[in-house]
């Protein structure tokens, strides 16, 4: 089927369909199988370990597979799921049952000490990147990558989850603590590691990507700390048609980042962006990152249509002189957790309203930082997204 067209193959299906002999009924469910496989095998999801990646690689070697293989994504679960999950599976493999018994707990910890530094392993000796970069040279068709967290996204989560803890009846209990120094709280920097796997795979394979998005907990600094992956990432974004960086920083990293000029380097190069979405998750809207940290004044992407903003601070000038650069191509816009600290958001509306032709409008809770701190209802924020979007009669009531 490989070499099939689909065309010929509609051809075939449809003749078969018109026998009605038990023969060809169970090759006409073949072939529909085998289409179906062929169709939906676009993606692959796997996740930081040994045996997800030996699939992956593995499905690489497979030509008839991965010449069909269109995205990537890269699932990170919390650690303790990712080292736990393999550790019972090799306790029934050895047939150690630990449930009501603790003679054989020793040997169920060394088989758990041997997880955890299996995974360490993975992370701190470069097989990551490595095996990432075999695999993505064997999928000719690779378009997209995707990286997204599957986990809880606060320190006390984290805490809760960095210990892994072995025992009987309420005795013989053995403990083994995730570093923080190793992985970061919450993993933020394996999860650091597995973007710069990423990033790394896509560039010396040369695949020109139409999607790179990233919704995960990821260490900054350790990026944009080194010029060189900074580069590979703007060779990486440089096609790209959709751009999404969600890093959940915590405070302590602001104002690391408000000295380093954040995408000078890879969103300049980027002449095909039609989605950017950028997001600094940060738990107090007071230390957002400022827009002019993150643009220069001239970026301009000919192509873009959907823009998407959380937990960035702007100046009113810098987000319209941002707006009116795009105001031919921008249709969609979405604001969260954004503050305004000179101007006010109802004049930003008005804004919208007369230069842009936005077809959509998303606002989550939004705040002022002018004067005193104000923050703007779920009611309001309806009310400005009816105002620019359907021509809504008014926006909130303005308070002196």
């Amino acid at each position: 089927m490989d070499k099939l067209p689909p065309e010929t193959a509609r051809h075939i299906v449809s003749y078969l369909t018109k026998r009605t002999d038990v023969a060809s009924l169970r090759l006409v469910s073949r072939t529909f199988a085998i289409l179906g496989a062929e169709l939906l095998f676009h993606t692959i999801s796997f996740h930081p370990s040994y045996p997800s990646l030996s699939r992956l690689r593995r499905i690489s070697q497979h030509p008839h597979l991965a010449h069909n293989i269109r995205e990537l994504v890269l699932d990170l679960p919390p650690i303790r799921d990712l080292i736990w999950g393999p550790f019972v599976r090799h306790l029934e493999a050895e047939g150690i049952d630990i449930s009501g018994s603790a003679k054989r707990i020793p040997e169920a910890f060394r088989l758990l000490t041997y997880h955890v530094d299996q995974y360490s392993k993975l992370q701190t000796s470069g097989d990551f990147a490595s095996i990432l970069a075999e695999a993505v040279r064997g999928f000719p068709r690779l378009r997209g990558v995707l990286m997204k967290e599957n986990n809880e996204r606060d320190r006390d989560y984290w805490l809760s989850q960095s210990s892994l803890t072995l025992g009987c009846n309420g005795g013989f209990n053995y403990r083994i603590e995730l570093s923080a120094e190793l992985h970061g709280y919450s993993g933020s920097k394996d999860h650091y590691r597995a973007f710069a796997a990423l990033v790394d795979a896509v560039y010396y394979a040369g695949c020109k990507l139409d999607t790179f998005y990233v919704d995960a907990k990821v260490d900054p600094r350790m990026f944009f700390d080194n010029t060189v992956r900074l580069e590979r990432a703007g060779a990486v974004f440089q096609n790209c048609r959709v751009l999404g960086l969600k890093m959940d920083i915590e405070d302590s990293m602001v104002e690391h980042l408000i000295k380093t000029p954040l995408f000078n380097v890879i969103l300049p190069s980027s002449p095909n962006l039609q989605s950017l979405t950028l997001q600094f998750g940060i738990s107090c809207a007071r230390e957002a990152i400022p827009l002019s940290t993150i643009f220069g004044s001239e970026h301009i992407w000919p192509r873009l249509q959907k823009v998407s903003f959380s937990f960035i601070d702007m100046e009113d000038q810098e987000l319209y002189a941002f707006l009116l650069r795009h105001k031919s191509t921008l249709q969609e816009l979405s604001f969260s957790m954004c503050s305004l600290y000179a101007g006010r958001w109802d004049d930003a509306m008005m804004f919208l309203r007369q230069n842009l032709g936005l077809v959509a409008l998303r606002l989550d809770p939004l705040f002022e930082l002018a004067g005193e701190f104000d923050y703007l209802c779920e009611s309001e924020l309806k009310m400005m997204e009816d105002y620019v979007v359907n021509g809504g009669k008014c926006l909130p009531p303005r308070e002196d």
